[in-house]
């Protein structure tokens, strides 16, 4: 009887996996192949109609499948008596659509193969797509750490407080002094001075290109805040240049705490250390 028998036609059909039978017409001749049983699921898993196919040989029904591995499979399974799960099985013919399945083989009685399968295509782009997220977001993360920590390292650059003594920092100051270096500035010495308890800092202002205004008043605010935490401020370094702005802008407060250089600022320091 070439037909799957009734109660186990009606059994598969009904089952939300996909189930096709396959019958070996010739030992060891995969092209003899013939299509017993498509269940509805499989017929939709295949893109198939299921009239099209079934009692056809496999080649007929599915142009391109004795490309694959697949009939072989089907053919190995049904003369050995074994079962063999595949897994994961991408799958792509004339009639079926570039896919995955996962599939498991199994052996029936009268040379023919049951086999079970998904069509996980769907599943599996969209855990690959996922996959794909999560290491962009891997990827992101890490070069947002390295963002973090390059902005660490240029922060410690743009405020390299030292501790000189025991109670004595020094704040070397270098290039352009903008509001944002400030910021970073005043938050770091402010720190320092609280965490190392000093008592005397010396900023200097050797390398700094210019100072206006704004910048004077932002190292006079600066000095105010570290008395407020009982530390003495000194400034040392001041060019010519910087010194004529200072005057004309009538700094007096800062121009009463600026020494010549950083050896002269170290000498008042150690001065009052040995008092």
């Amino acid at each position: 009887m070439d037909a799957a028998p009734l109660e186990l036609e009606t059994f598969i059909d009904a089952l939300s996996i996909g189930v096709c039978i396959w019958q070996l017409g010739e030992p060891g001749e995969r092209a003899s192949l013939v299509l017993r049983a498509c269940n509805p699921a499989a017929a939709k898993f295949l893109s198939v109609e299921r009239d099209a196919v079934i009692g056809r040989r496999i080649n007929e029904g599915f142009p391109g499948a004795l490309e694959t591995p697949l009939p072989g499979v089907f053919t190995k399974v049904i003369e050995s008596g074994e079962i063999m799960e595949l897994g994961d099985v991408p799958y792509q013919d004339e009639i079926v659509p570039d896919g995955v399945f996962s599939i498991r083989v199994s052996p029936l009685p009268g040379q023919r193969a049951l086999v079970e399968f998904t069509n996980v295509t769907k599943e599996r782009r969209a855990q690959a797509e996922a996959q794909r997220i999560l290491e962009e977001t891997k990827i992101l993360d890490e070069k947002l750490g390295l963002i973090e920590s390059q902005k660490r390292e240029i922060q410690q650059l743009t405020a390299p407080i030292l501790e000189l003594w025991t109670g004595v920092l020094t704040l070397p100051l270098v290039g352009r002094f903008d509001d944002e270096r400030n910021e970073v500035v005043r938050e770091k010495l402010l720190a320092a001075i609280a965490d190392k308890q000093a008592r005397q800092v010396i900023i200097d202002v050797t390398g700094l290109e210019s100072i206006d205004e704004g910048v004077a008043d932002d190292l006079v605010h600066l000095s105010q805040a570290a008395a407020l935490l009982g530390a003495r401020t000194y400034f040392s370094g001041i060019s010519p240049a910087n010194a004529l702005t200072m005057a004309k802008l009538d700094h007096g407060q800062l121009a009463n705490k600026c020494l010549r250089n950083l050896r002269d600022a170290l000498g008042v320091v150690m001065g009052q250390r040995e008092r």
